[in-house]
């Protein structure tokens, strides 16, 4: 059995052009996450959606978070490629961190609901739409805000199964994947309380106060975070430098240049060669030496 772990599911607000435009394009893809969430064996946490870029916290096995993630990718930019119509270029790429310190976790998991507010927006993790932070920590559970609208009325949510094939296509975004019947949908929008895992985001912290603690986010805290992510993350180099160099490489270690000659053994540990010795980003050194980037995220840090 293939073991669990937490990761951190995020996009480089540098490497993201276009991703939110309208409110349909947050309507869209709070729906995604949903949809990725019923469709791969991955349990979702937390999450949080900001203009130029989403931050989400995952627990699963390697290869089932990383299904979460090509999932969400193609249903989004199929999504902005079809509303959009060519017209606005979008680029999305996420990254995958796996976290393996109890209290970088709860860092993260911080992280992944205060974006709003730690950006500049009028509003507080529990009041923000596009996130799940009105979930934890609640005493009695009070209504979702997801079912009031913008005029301030409150909505009785509703089961998937009795909505109209229209209407499920136009919350789905897709054709080919759908959710369970009896999940409840409010106002356009599938309830994260169908999917989010709001005890396992509580038992990260254990108690109330240690929660308030981490919610606190000093900068210190937050600075080391986002550079044990970009330490993480890699170096992007042009892909013909790239390729030179891991030629150069391959050719010194084995004495040809080209890594489709290698057995799997000796295509990971060049990789390993080049993450150590350049720093590449895991998905350019899986391009490079022609594994699956799940391969490589399993033997290469």
């Amino acid at each position: 059995m293939m073991n669990k772990h937490y990761y951190h599911l995020c996009a480089n607000g540098a490497d993201v052009r276009h991703f939110i435009l309208s409110v349909a394009d947050y309507h869209a893809v709070f729906n995604i996450i949903g949809v990725c969430a019923a469709n791969t064996d991955v349990v979702v946490v937390s999450f949080s959606i900001e203009d130029s870029h989403p931050h989400i916290l995952l627990y699963g096995t390697l290869a089932d978070c990383a299904r979460f993630r090509e999932m969400f990718e193609n249903l989004y930019r199929h999504y902005a490629y079809k509303t959009r119509k060519g017209q606005v270029p979008v680029v999305f790429r996420c990254d995958l961190y796996w976290i393996d310190d109890i209290n970088y976790l709860r860092n993260v998991a911080v992280y992944t609901i205060i974006q709003a507010t730690k950006d500049g927006k009028p509003a507080m993790h529990y009041d923000y739409r596009w996130g799940t932070g009105s979930l934890y920590f609640r005493s009695g559970r009070p209504a979702s805000i997801w079912q009031t609208d913008s005029e301030g009325l409150v909505h009785d949510p509703v089961p998937f199964s009795s909505l109209t094939v229209r209407a499920r296509r136009a919350l789905l975004h897709s054709r080919r994947w759908s959710i369970p019947d009896d999940w409840l949908v409010c106002n356009g929008l599938i309830l994260p309380e169908n999917y989010i895992d709001i005890k396992r985001f509580e038992q990260i912290y254990q108690s109330h106060n240690r929660f308030r603690v981490f919610l606190a986010s000093p900068r210190k805290i937050e600075q080391e975070m986002l550079e044990k992510m970009a330490e993480a993350r890699g170096v992007a180099f042009e892909d013909m430098e790239a390729r030179r160099i891991c030629g150069d490489e391959c050719k010194k270690k084995y004495g040809f240049r080209d890594p489709r000659k290698l057995d799997g053994r000796r295509r990971i540990d060049l990789a390993q060669y080049l993450r150590t010795q350049y720093r590449f980003t895991l998905r350019q050194i899986a391009s490079l030496v022609f594994l699956p980037e799940s391969e490589v995220q399993r033997y290469v840090r």
